[in-house]
């Protein structure tokens, strides 16, 4: 008898090992364990409002300053940066979200993705992830890890309104939440929390450390100050009733048909600063104005920080400047806040120019712009007084956390959704996600070279049958796709991928910032067959001002003919190079039309080689 009820007793401790197990596995209990332990559901509720203070650095950026923060429950917040050079408040009144943007700009956030985020955010304040029974999230448990010395549970939280996913590390011992990751389809927010104290019966992380990626940057806030319960102004949660207004125009209110130069599928305008003109690139894709680093050294300017930023080819390293009162034909701006990059070398070696810089959303943002494509024209209007009584189409494009227009578009009558539009773009490219979930990454293409800010990447190119954009089709479109999925603008999933101007000079283009709308009409180019590259090789200039091949893609004219990369050419059909008007007439030489023979000689590693090329359509 005795043996059996030792049995007994040792089957009835296993089970009840197995059951706490169990219990500890449950998603639900860790997260009502890991409130209990900072401080309650009904005290984190009885928190009506709170306040913070403290100081932020971003890790090897050399900037540094301080933030604060108003916040009333459930989701009425303020919060303000200040790292010197740029400042930045964003906040929720309770009905949206806003943002005053580094030079000042207001941006109510309406764009699909905001308003879903925003709506998360609610829920999750609301608790709605604690209800096992919740039409709006799933919560699992992943097992263990650790942060530092410290054993973590994992719970995952996942909701059906986004694609958000939410994993927090909690603590086996304390219960207190010690990491989370936040993975949207653009980037990655690793946060990293210690130094808990706890204030009015609330436990609270006072330290924080945020990586995000893919640009891996670090910022680092420290908390100084903290209260609860205390009386706020609901004015503080609202956005500035009056917008900046940092231009105008030198005659009326608008400047209208400004010639520009269309070159290699960009915008080029001449643009003055510090008493020097110089082209610089309109582009809507970029999320804020850039200075060229040549160019800025040139004029004396100081750029302050170093942080990693997102761009086509990957990650580029960003500093900031205050950049002087500008002003272009018709237009004058006061100084403002821009990036400082170096692209002197991009537009040099694929273009043959010398480019000071790019005038994206801190410029644009202001106007109401109108691209004339065919005319080669671009006017402005101050968005108060711009009426449209064009026959275009309108659509309500909402700016995107990015700053950029979404457009929705369709591809082959079939594959529809929201592209970004990119004023700043060439072509027009798939995301890697979309390509490959459908199937385009097996299709027939050419290869090619493609470079940005962050550097080279390589797309595949294929014809499809029609795209159709704001009820206007257009036939027979290149579009590129990476060919490896990885960081910039092939990094995250969500839109479909972005327009660029080899499809929008089909068109005249509205871009309206302050309305959020888009307009577009028939250009008088509408439906044309532009030329193309019929020859497979790509030429750049190199570092010594020669015209050398960048790339010769596999299977086409170039590559049958013996083409290499690295091969500077000499002559063509017994003409020296050096009579071209630069890399970019000897480009056009390989857009001519089908059948056209060249007799080519290339230098090659100091060998002169004679080769002979016959261009062919290489989608046909």
């Amino acid at each position: 008898m005795r043996r059996i009820h030792l049995v007994a007793l040792l089957a009835t401790a296993l089970f009840q090992c197995a059951a706490i197990r169990a219990e500890l596995a449950d998603p639900f209990l860790i997260l009502g364990k890991h409130y209990e332990a900072i401080g309650g559901i009904e005290q984190l509720k009885a928190q009506r409002t709170s306040h913070m203070k403290g100081t932020v650095v971003i890790e090897g950026s050399g900037l540094k300053g301080t933030f604060e923060e108003w916040r009333e429950m459930p989701i009425r917040t303020r919060q303000e940066i200040d790292l010197g050079i740029i400042k930045q408040t964003e906040g929720d009144n309770g009905e949206f979200s806003w943002i005053v943007d580094h030079n000042n700009k207001l941006l109510i956030r309406k764009d699909e993705r905001s308003v879903k985020e925003r709506q998360v955010r609610l829920l999750l304040a609301e608790y709605d992830h604690l209800n096992r029974d919740s039409k709006n999230f799933s919560v699992a448990y992943e097992g263990t890890d650790t942060v530092g010395e410290a054993t973590c549970y994992l719970v995952k939280i996942t909701n059906s309104i986004n694609d958000n996913i939410l994993t927090q590390y909690i603590d086996t011992s304390s219960f207190l939440l010690l990491r989370s990751v936040e993975v949207s389809p653009d980037q990655e927010q690793h946060t990293k929390y210690s130094g808990y104290r706890e204030v009015d019966g609330i436990m609270i992380a006072f330290q924080q450390r945020v990586t995000v990626y893919p640009t891996g940057m670090v910022q680092r806030m420290q908390i100084a100050e903290v209260a609860h319960n205390i009386d706020i102004d609901p004015g503080r949660y609202e956005p500035p009733g009056v917008d900046v207004e940092d231009f105008r125009f030198t005659n009326g209110k608008s400047a209208e048909n400004i010639p520009f130069q269309y070159i290699e599928d960009h915008i080029f305008l001449p643009l003055t600063v510090g008493g020097k003109t110089r082209l610089w690139i309109l582009d809507s894709g970029a999320g804020v104005s850039c200075f060229e680093k040549k160019f800025a050294d040139e004029l004396g300017l100081e750029p302050q920080g170093q942080i990693k930023g997102q761009g086509a080819g990957g990650l580029v390293d960003i500093s900031l400047v205050t950049m002087p009162a500008y002003s272009i034909p018709g237009l004058e701006f006061d100084e403002q806040t821009v990036a400082v990059i170096d692209i002197e070398w991009l537009f040099r070696r694929w273009m043959g120019l010398e480019v000071a810089g790019i005038l994206g959303y801190d410029f644009l943002s202001r106007l109401v712009t109108k691209v004339d494509y065919a005319n080669e024209l671009v006017s402005f209007y101050h968005p108060h007084s711009f009426q449209y009584s064009g026959g275009g189409t309108i659509i309500d494009a909402p700016i995107s956390q990015s700053n950029m227009f979404h457009l929705p578009l369709t591809v082959d009558g079939k594959y529809g959704g929201l592209w970004h539009l990119d004023i700043g773009a060439g072509g027009m490219g798939f995301r890697y996600p979309f390509a490959a979930e459908h199937g385009f990454l097996d299709l027939d293409g050419v290869q090619r070279l493609g470079a940005g800010a962050g550097g080279r990447v390589y797309n595949y190119v294929v014809q499809f049958k029609t795209i159709e954009l704001a009820g206007y089709t257009i036939n027979n479109p290149l579009i590129s796709m990476p060919a490896v999925g990885g960081e910039g603008p092939s990094f995250g999933g969500g839109l479909i991928g972005h327009i660029g101007n080899a499809l929008l000079r089909h068109f005249v283009l509205y871009l309206d910032y302050g309305r959020e709308q888009v307009i577009v009409e028939k250009g008088d180019d509408f439906g044309k067959d532009f030329p193309r590259d019929n020859s497979g090789m790509q030429l750049q200039q190199s570092d010594n001002g020669e015209l050398e091949i960048s790339f010769v893609a596999d299977d086409t004219p170039a590559a049958k003919s013996g083409f290499r990369e690295g091969d500077i050419l000499r002559t063509v059909n017994g003409i020296n190079v050096g009579l071209l008007d630069g890399v970019v007439a000897a480009k056009k030489l390989l857009q001519a039309k089908p059948g056209t023979k060249y007799k080519i000689t290339v230098d090659r590693n100091g060998q002169i080689k004679t080769l002979k090329l016959k261009l062919e359509d290489l989608f046909d």
